[in-house]
């Protein structure tokens, strides 16, 4: 944007406790007026109890699965790179009794 265009409209920020004049606990914490297209707000306030024991818990089950999931893994591919050193090594061997270069 060249400097001499200045942007039709700003960010407005109102602070929850200009609306009701003073601040309380079931005010929002924040909010922020844009102007794109039409008014957006966006209220942004402390979870409770309620909802940090609901995060707390959405975070275990995810670790979970994502433990779960590792550990498949881990599982399924353990015997495949068994299997490729012991066929390295053998290749070795039958190198070396052979006469191939090691």
């Amino acid at each position: 944007m060249p400097d001499s265009e200045k942007p039709r409209s700003e960010p407005e920020i109102i602070p929850p406790y200009e609306q009701t004049g003073r601040p309380g606990r079931d005010a929002p914490r924040v909010r922020v007026f844009v102007d794109t297209h039409g008014t957006e707000r966006v209220y942004v306030a402390k979870p409770g109890s309620f909802g940090a024991i609901l995060m707390i818990l959405i975070a275990a089950m995810l670790a979970a699965v994502f433990f779960v999931l590792f550990f498949a893994a881990f599982i399924f591919l353990l015997p495949i790179m068994i299997l490729l050193v012991a066929a390295a090594v053998i290749v070795g061997l039958l190198r070396t009794l052979f006469g191939g270069t090691p």
